[in-house]
Order: C-alpha cells, then structure tokens, then sequence
C-alpha cells in the first residue's frame, strides 16, 4: 500500500469482528513498531501483547471502574460505563500494551518514542486490514499496579499506549482536516 494512502486510509476503529489476529501479523505489528526512531535509539518500549478474551474482558472492567472512581464524565458516557458492556476496548480481539520503565528524567521522551511506535503500529495494522485505536482510559491502570502486574508489566514500569487491534466490523468515515500553522518564516 502506498504510504499516502495509508496515512490518510487509517481510522480509529470501535467496532470489531469476533475473528483473532494471526500470531504472525502479531509479529509484523511489533516488528513495524521497533523501526520507529527513539531518542538517541534507546527503543525504551516492552510490550504486553494479549488475545486472551477473558484477560481482556477483565481489564475492560477494572478499567470502567477506575473511570467512573476517578474521572467527572458526561452523562452519556457514565451510561455507557454503567452498562456493562465493552466501552472501552470495544470486544477488540488484541491488545497491544507498550510500556516503559520508569525515568522522570526520560518521561517526554519516552512518552513520544511510545507514541512514534504506536503509529508505526497503527500503520502497519491498516495495511494488514486491521482496525486500530488508542485507549487513554486503558492508562488509568498505571493506578493499579497489581492488575499491571498480573499481566506482566513490572511495578518499575508504566503503561503509555494502551492500542487495541482487530478486523474492523465498521470504519469511521474521514474528517476533514487541516495544518493550523502558527507562523511560516
């Protein structure tokens, strides 16, 4: 696929079909994630992969509970939260978590080496066909560092991009966009 196309085809996707995600596109999207640039190529990213439906569903509902204990929402999305189904990685077949060991002095810059990987990541996910998104609310867990735990993440790391993948049941129609310059010298 020709990288404009991908650039400008790629969708944040909520809503998917119950059909896995082969273990070797798996690989593709953590092999497209480790070629993003890093500061002074540190390539601080792990990554916590898991397909295990239960495991999900788990963190979906450990996540809507930190959501609604910790954040004011709106009254449309508190119903969606109370309702008990999957509003947060919305029945996504895969999540990939990409995580850092803890480094104030580093945290920007590990904040956007996680973000540059992610996008590759995303990318590579819309040539393959998949659907993707990002889940701030997912971050949340940072607050929870058993749940973290439990999944493989170490108490000396954080989750920074928490991304869900799989075949999209639907694809959001683009939005116009535009580059709001400041000043051009």
């Amino acid at each position: 696929m020709e990288l404009d196309l991908c650039i400008k085809g790629r969708r944040s996707v909520r809503s998917y079909l119950d059909k896995p995600v082969p273990s070797a596109v798996v690989e593709r999207l953590l092999d497209a994630a480790v070629w993003a640039p890093s500061g002074m190529n540190g390539q601080p990213w792990r990554f916590t992969v898991i397909q295990d439906r239960e495991v999900i569903n788990s963190l979906s509902g450990r996540t809507r509970e930190l959501v609604m204990k910790t954040m004011p929402l709106p009254e449309q999305l508190q119903a969606a939260f109370k309702s008990g189904q999957d509003v947060v990685f919305y029945g996504a077949p895969l999540l990939i978590f990409i995580s850092v060991k803890k480094n104030p002095d580093w945290r920007t810059v590990n904040l956007l080496d996680c973000g540059l990987a992610a996008q590759n990541m995303f990318l590579a996910a819309h040539q393959e066909g998949l659907g993707s998104c990002f889940i701030g609310f997912a971050s949340l867990l940072n607050q929870d560092p058993k749940t973290l735990a439990e999944i493989g993440i170490p108490e000396d790391h954080e989750l920074i991009a928490p991304l869900i993948f799989g075949y999209p049941r639907e694809v959001p129609e683009a939005k116009p966009r535009e580059a709001k310059v400041l000043k051009w010298i």
